[in-house]
């Protein structure tokens, strides 16, 4: 959306760095005077997983990304108002990724933000929290939806979409408290614009992210005046920061900048310019009151740097950090390099001392859109967009056309004395200028903007490695996608150590299914990726609206439009029953028409149903949508309702309702999509939502009106010539989930994919078993199972031709093997329990549980560790063989313990034991256990006891 920007710095000693392009850095020394020198420490060179396209990502942009306990990362990007915002998982090791739908329900989508907190244990989250808490916001402009997850992405709650209590909004950042409040619910924080009054305003949750109460803005007029920072220019708006050191008081810390003086802010108006040259650090000290009341905050703005008049640092965005010594980093760019200052404490800035430049690689002379994460003390991860190729001339190096551009990362681990700069993109992922003037990019003129406005690194709880997530349009210029990368070497930010390498290689890029203009059909999509993320839902795919194909025919006085959907019924449906009711559209464009390629319009064609089962009855209609305005203009059409799998809607539309289109124009732009509606139960309120789009991305094939084909067949499945499996090798941690790939395929030349054979999966092994599924459209199908035993597992999959239950001779096959192992040791980390402990399991049943464990330096766990469940649902006595491993998070609130136990005296299970260290007294603290045998009680609150996770 358009924006008033904000950039921050921070102070440290001048660096003096060379890089080049390979990712091997210089070791350079700081001086502090000319006869004065301070110790650096460069360092190690950092490699990056190859990079991952995010399946399903077409049309997002500006990925915000944060990583969990368990190291999962979650993306999540805009995809214009009112599309909503598309979120993802990736795996920890980088290897692929799943799409989790539209978080808002599509009630936004102009910007949209994460933030990650601890795991909630409130009694009123049923079924009970899994994961951190995963709290989103998405941008309506007049106002701002957001929502949370409590299980990983899996589900998300109802979305608010009046979250704040000021309408006209834009730009808003997130952060979470990491520690919980006394109702076990996570407190998270929101910064945004307020688009009225030029003012930065703080929102306030104590649910998780869900609803929020007015803060308050964080400019103190009594340390920036007015008039230099409000109307007409404005100020540019950072990142927030919530930062709490174990057992201390939680401080915010924001960053913005304004233009010179009153004068300078009018006069910037007259010029047309932002050339905000003066940045400021934010920082919020917060008292706490018990939840659910509102914490009370007091601001205070510090300066950071006074830079020359004219100069621009609002080259999107400025951003701070702060690691785990308290002490406060401010980054930005002046286009031409980034710039950094570091403070003890937010609060000591010196304005008139020149900011430090992060060397530029070799060839490059133009950077923007930096963002940056801190770890332990002196550690901080700043990644950016930089340029080659180009001129590097201000005033807009960034509008170069000769511009390449590659993502980068910063690193320092000696409080930015010395920096070490290396690729993390594994091609160049844009050619040419990249517009960062917001909406004016469109309105002054037609400029790129593809890219967006920025895009984020996120540190990696479990061990220290940087995950980055970017916009791309490489493989077609304008049309954006999102990718993913992992730090694979290099040092930790957590720790400062050397990374022990656990990146997978993502399998080669599927192939996106390609319609074709004769025979058809034209629209062709991925069959599975319609998950329901509507509220009561739980992740599982919408089959009823999910799009396989869509085919155009005519008539002469018709064009014939058939969609085919996975199972189609009418809403809502047993799998599916918070999905109401149903739209199925087909959209194109014509040149000569109204609706011209490149234009807002399309032509369409439209099912809706009423009723349900035998009862159900469906409606037609055709016209024009405007995507700029949201709107149908339509007329009444004919058609029939096929339901039942790979049923179809053959929707007659009259030529004359869509441009009367002759024989031998061309249908161009073609895509379909299919939307749910449902009620948010404690509103009354009805929501339309995408469920699914085809393809994923851009369009499919033209049609030519009144051509003529004949379609080849389909091989049936008894021409099924080969199977093979993907991954063939894979490591995974146990209690986690993982996926087989079985593509069928003829024997033809080149092959051809071979839909409808059952292929049956066998698992011998550490966790044996056996499932079956049908391939797809594209040849396909899936195994997903669990590991809940540490060891080597062999998937053996052949293609059941007759689907006799047999493997017969001719039937293909083949193997893979994926190893279960349990993470490694975060060292020097120790967990006691003080007196025991109690919780109400899962199942209902009282828990006791007691133990202590902890790491030596080198990573070697030890210790000891007792569980009872007293029934009556499911008792159990587990007391532990051993501990062989401890994963702490980096802030030490959070740990995750995993060994052997025998199980009512006898055996050997593995378990995974996850604690909360949430406060002194132990009264928000938390337990879980999981066990191999197949019991979980849940990350519960604790009733009695006391957590304490420290580091030796």
């Amino acid at each position: 959306m358009g924006r008033i920007r904000v950039l921050g710095t921070a102070l440290v000693f001048v660096i003096s760095l060379t890089s080049s392009l390979n990712g091997s850095p210089s070791q350079a020394a700081n001086t502090t005077s000319a006869t004065s020198q301070i110790l650096t420490s460069l360092p190690p060179a950092a490699t990056f997983n190859p990079n991952l396209l995010l399946k399903g990502s077409g049309s997002a942009g500006e990925p915000s990304i944060r990583t969990d306990q368990f190291g999962q990362s979650f993306v999540i990007g805009p995809t214009g108002v009112p599309a909503g915002c598309k979120a993802f998982r990736v795996r920890h090791d980088g290897s692929a990724s799943t799409f989790l739908g539209f978080p808002d329900h599509g009630a936004g989508g102009g910007d949209c933000d994460w933030a990650i907190g601890p795991q909630e244990t409130s009694p009123t989250i049923v079924p009970p929290s899994t994961d951190n808490l995963l709290a989103y916001s998405s941008l309506t402009l007049p106002n701002i939806t957001t929502g949370k997850s409590d299980d990983g992405g899996t589900t998300f709650g109802p979305p608010n979409p009046y979250s704040q209590q000021v309408a006209g909004d834009d730009r808003m950042w997130m952060a979470a408290d990491p520690k919980l409040n006394s109702l076990g619910f996570a407190d998270v924080y929101m910064t945004y614009h307020d688009v009225s009054v030029v003012e930065i305003e703080l929102g306030v949750s104590r649910d998780g992210g869900f609803s929020y109460v007015q803060s308050g803005p964080i400019i103190n007029p009594a340390d920036v005046l007015p008039a230099q920072w409000g109307e007409p220019s404005g100020n540019g708006l950072g990142n927030i920061v919530a930062y709490r050191p174990k057992s201390g008081t939680l401080t915010l810390f924001s960053i913005f900048v304004t233009p010179d003086s009153a004068a300078d802010n009018v006069a910037q108006t007259a010029a047309g310019t932002q050339n905000f040259n003066r940045v400021y650090e934010a920082v919020g000290t917060v008292t706490d009151v018990p939840a659910p009341g509102a914490p009370i905050i007091s601001w205070r703005n510090y300066e950071i740097y006074h830079g020359p008049v004219g100069a621009r640092y609002d080259r999107i965005f400025p951003i701070t950090a702060v690691d785990g010594a308290g002490k406060v980093y401010a980054i930005w760019t002046d286009g031409n390099h980034i710039m950094y200052k570091a403070d003890a404490t937010g609060t000591g800035w010196n304005a008139s001392t020149a900011p430090g430049l992060i060397a530029n690689p070799a060839g490059v002379n133009t950077t923007i859109m930096p963002w940056a994460q801190a770890g332990a003390s002196g550690i901080v991860d700043v990644v950016f967009y930089a340029a080659n190729g180009g001129s590097g001339a201000q005033p807009s190096p960034q509008d170069d056309p000769a511009n390449q551009w590659n993502v980068y990362m910063a690193q320092t681990i000696d409080g930015g004395a010395t920096w070490g700069v290396f690729k993390a993109s594994d091609h160049v992922i844009h050619n040419g200028p990249i517009c960062i003037d917001g909406l004016n990019c469109n309105l002054m003129g037609s400029r790129d903007r593809t890219l967006l406005d920025f895009f984020q690194v996120s540190v990696d709880p479990t061990n220290g490695a940087a995950d980055i997530a970017y916009t791309d349009d490489h493989a077609a210029a304008g049309n954006a996608v999102l990718y993913f990368t992992r730090q694979c070497t290099g040092a930790s930010a957590t720790t400062g150590a050397a990374l022990v390498n656990d990146c997978v290689a993502p399998p080669a890029p599927v192939t996106p299914p390609q319609g074709t203009i004769c025979p058809g059909p034209q629209i062709l999509d991925f069959v599975n990726d319609a998950p329901n993320n509507y509220p009561a839902g739980m992740g599982q795919n919408m089959d009823n609206l999910d799009i396989e194909n869509a085919f155009f025919g005519s008539t002469p006085t018709t064009i014939e439009v058939t969609l085919t959907v996975k199972n189609l019924q009418a809403p809502p449906t047993v799998d599916n029953p918070n999905i109401l009711s149903g739209l199925w559209t087909v959209y194109w464009q014509q040149l000569g028409t109204a609706n011209l390629p490149g234009g807002t319009k399309w032509w369409y064609a439209q099912a809706t149903t009423t009723g349900t089962g035998s009862s159900a009855l469906a409606f037609f209609s055709d016209g024009t949508f405007d995507v700029s305005a949201d709107t149908y203009s339509d007329s009444s059409a004919t058609g029939t309702f096929n339901p039942g799998p790979n049923g179809t809607f053959v929707i007659h539309v009259p030529r004359a309702d869509v441009g009367n289109p002759v024989n031998g124009s061309t249908l161009t732009n073609t895509f379909a999509d299919t939307a749910g509606a449902f009620l948010i139960a404690s509103t009354g309120l009805r929501y339309i939502a995408r469920a699914d789009r085809a393809p994923d991305s851009d369009y499919g094939a033209n049609y030519v009106v009144a051509q003529t084909c004949t379609p080849p067949p389909p091989p049936p499945p008894s021409s099924a010539a080969s199977l093979t499996l993907a991954p063939k090798t894979e490591t995974d941690n146990v209690f986690t989930q993982a996926s087989e790939t079985a593509t069928v395929k003829d024997a033809s030349a080149p092959p051809k994919a071979v839909p409808g054979v059952v292929v049956r999966f066998t698992v011998t092994g550490a966790n044996p078993g056996s499932g079956s599924q049908t391939t797809d459209q594209f040849g396909q199908a899936v195994f997903t199972y669990t590991g809940q035993n540490a060891g080597i597992d062999t998937i053996a999959a052949y293609a059941d031709k007759n689907n006799n239950g047999v493997k017969d001779t001719g039937e293909p096959s083949d193997t893979a093997t994926k190893t279960w192992v349990v993470p490694s040791s975060t060292p020097g980390c120790e967990i006691k329990i003080t007196g025991g402990g109690t919780i109400v399991a899962a199942n209902g049943d009282r828990g006791s549980f007691g133990g202590n464990a902890q790491t030596s330096a080198t990573g070697s766990a030890s210790g000891q560790e007792q569980y009872q469940d007293h029934g009556p649902a499911q008792s159990l006595n587990a007391n532990s063989i051993n501990v062989t491993s401890i994963v702490c998070s980096s802030d030490k609130t959070q740990a995750t313990i995993y060994g052997q136990a025998t199980i009512n005296g006898s055996g050997s299970y593995l378990y995974r034991i996850v604690v909360q260290d949430n406060g002194s007294n132990g009264s928000t603290d938390a337990y879980g256990i999981r066990v191999s045998s197949g019991y979980d009680s849940g990350v519960q609150s604790l009733r009695s006891g006391n957590v304490d996770i420290h580091k030796k």
